[in-house]
């Protein structure tokens, strides 16, 4: 798979030849994806297609692709891509909000803890919780929540509001060593930014034809890159099958002054409350001489636990969500 995303790479930098469709794009589905003749005559007429990819030996891994030609051009989607309240938008998006700079109260009244989530709270200790935690956090949600009061709920969302906020702050300030530690499972202090790490190591497509993105987003905030737009902003998104998921990410849109024919949209995750460990999202935006654009979508995420077959497949599962949420974005772009 990695030879792939090292191909994709090639491709987002090579379309900018007024071929249509470029020859590289084609090898690239063919070679690098998979695709065969049919999945590629699909695609290239203007629908969808997702596959889902190998990840080798990282069996907690889902690594996922999807291609749709969008009549949007390239030049339009970099204009909305960077209206972040508007661009931020999806179906299966329940609540979300932009973290100001600094970040404030305000930012985060939206966030509200699920009823489910709050009951299991109560069992939770370090090396045994349902939500991804800190261990100090899991000890402080212990001690101060008032279990039997009525307002527990209430309690929960102010006492997740406030984290977020200094988490955020944190993040801003420290970049990847603030990122949280996850202490919920047996296998405890879980890095983060360790996670992200193993994920850009597995992902070269993602910044090897763009190595100045990877180095802002590995070392922010202490680089800058000129023309880049970013948010950081907090979500809850209901997947099928899935808990709803409460999670930070870290968006960024840049359209290289080497590449002016490409954008690149890369978002990287900084929680999540449930599952993921880490996850990267590449979006690439390049120009197509008949109009519109072409779309290239990498997901690849890093779960904490994916145990599969028998009873109990939650690696299927995922699958199955991840991969049927990318096809209805991909329709939704169109």
């Amino acid at each position: 798979m990695t030879h792939a995303f090292v191909a994709l790479a090639t491709i987002m930098v090579s379309v900018q030849a007024p071929a249509d469709p470029p020859a590289s794009l084609l090898q690239f589905l063919r070679d690098g994806i998979g695709l065969d003749a049919a999945q590629v005559a699909v695609a290239l007429r203007g629908e969808p297609v997702v596959k889902v990819l190998e990840t080798g030996t990282q069996r907690r891994d889902i690594a996922i692709f999807g291609i749709v030609t969008s009549a949007v051009s390239r030049d339009d989607f970099t204009r909305q891509a960077r209206d972040f309240q508007q661009s931020l938008r999806a179906p299966s998006r329940t609540r979300f909000g932009l973290f100001s700079a600094p970040p404030t109260d305000a930012d985060v009244q939206g966030v509200v803890i699920s009823e489910r989530d709050v009951k299991d709270m109560k069992n939770c200790r370090p090396g045994d919780c349902v939500v991804k935690l800190p261990a100090a956090d899991i000890r402080r949600i212990q001690a101060e929540m008032n279990w039997s009061a009525r307002d527990l709920q209430q309690q929960m969302n102010a006492y997740a509001r406030r984290r977020l906020v200094e988490y955020v702050t944190d993040y801003r300030r420290r970049g990847d060593s603030a990122m949280a530690i996850y202490d919920d499972r047996r296998t405890a202090n879980v890095r983060a930014s360790d996670a992200f790490t193993a994920l850009l190591a597995e992902s070269p497509y993602i910044y090897q034809n763009v190595p100045s993105l990877r180095h802002y987003l590995t070392s922010y905030p202490h680089h800058t890159l000129a023309g880049v737009s970013d948010v950081l902003f907090w979500s809850e998104d209901a997947l099928p099958r899935l808990r709803p998921i409460l999670s930070v990410t870290h968006q960024v849109v840049y359209t290289p002054p080497e590449w002016p024919e490409m954008t690149v949209v890369a978002a990287k995750q900084i929680y999540a409350n449930h599952y993921f460990e880490a996850a990267v999202e590449l979006t690439g935006v390049v120009h197509r001489a008949e109009g519109g654009s072409y779309r290239l979508v990498l997901r690849r995420y890093r779960f904490d636990n994916l145990p599969s077959g028998g009873l109990i497949n939650i690696r299927g599962r995922a699958t199955g969500a991840l991969r049927d949420q990318l096809m209805a974005d991909l329709r939704r772009q169109q």
